[in-house]
């Protein structure tokens, strides 16, 4: 009789032990789920400068075909500037990152230039592509030049058909200019997750650092639906429909 009654109670005490084993592995999830930032509660959208006046001058444009001649065009979009068409395009930040929508191209290499509004060369370099459509971002160097604030910057994106830089060849251009952040901002980014400050950049009309900002969440969650939603409504919400599905290269 006392040995029925021991291994009822190691048969009590393994069961207990199994559900406290079980409560202690489900308990951290369900605080991480609680605590972790939910990318569908964070809307990122963006609000032009200027009280939403377009800006004739700013945005993104094409010259040429935008497609090299030996490339078979296929019906999709040509080479495309990621920037917000008629509104002036901001950054606050010293050394931005630029991106380009490339179609499929026999090129491997395209040539980014940056010019002040003197014209004076501020940067330039050659790079290189796959040849895969896609987008691809150019970031100043921590060599380039510190961008002024309040000073406007001309871009250039040219694609190298042949390896080789002629009047022809094509190229998208863009505007920049960097803004300075005011305190109340600065403070509320200091504090925010990554796709917070996202939405805090896309608020105060800061194009450049907004669509950085969720390029590398697509980076880095490059499985997370809810950051890739949020991307394609962002190019949307600025007329690059055409691309807001279309691969980060």
């Amino acid at each position: 009789m006392i040995k029925h009654k021991s291994l009822k109670h190691l048969k009590l005490f393994a069961i207990a032990l199994c559900v406290e084993v079980l409560f202690a592995n489900t308990l951290p999830v369900q605080v991480q789920a609680q605590t972790r930032p939910q990318a569908s509660k964070v809307s990122v959208t963006f609000s032009p400068p200027g009280a939403g006046k377009p800006d004739n001058s700013a945005g993104g444009a094409s010259r040429s075909s935008a497609q090299c001649v030996q490339d078979t065009a296929n019906g999709g979009p040509l080479a495309t500037p990621l920037t917000p068409a008629n509104y002036q395009a901001l950054t606050v930040a010293e050394r931005p990152t630029f991106f380009v929508y490339v179609p499929e191209t026999s090129a491997r290499k395209v040539f980014f230039s940056l010019e002040g509004e003197n014209k004076n060369s501020h940067y330039q370099t050659t790079i290189p592509i796959s040849g895969k459509a896609g987008i691809v971002s150019v970031s100043l160097p921590d060599s380039a030049p510190a961008l002024e604030t309040g000073k406007n910057y001309k871009w250039s994106f040219v694609i190298m058909c042949g390896n080789a830089l002629r009047p022809d060849s094509p190229a998208v251009e863009g505007t920049i200019m960097r803004s300075q952040l005011n305190p109340t901002l600065t403070s509320q980014l200091e504090k925010a997750t990554p796709l917070e400050r996202a939405a805090l950049y896309g608020n105060g009309g800061i194009w450049y650092d907004t669509l950085a900002t969720v390029a590398e969440l697509r980076r880095l969650e490059p499985n997370d639906s809810s950051i890739e939603a949020t991307w394609t409504q962002l190019l949307t919400s600025v007329g690059l429909d055409a691309i807001a599905t279309k691969p980060l290269l």
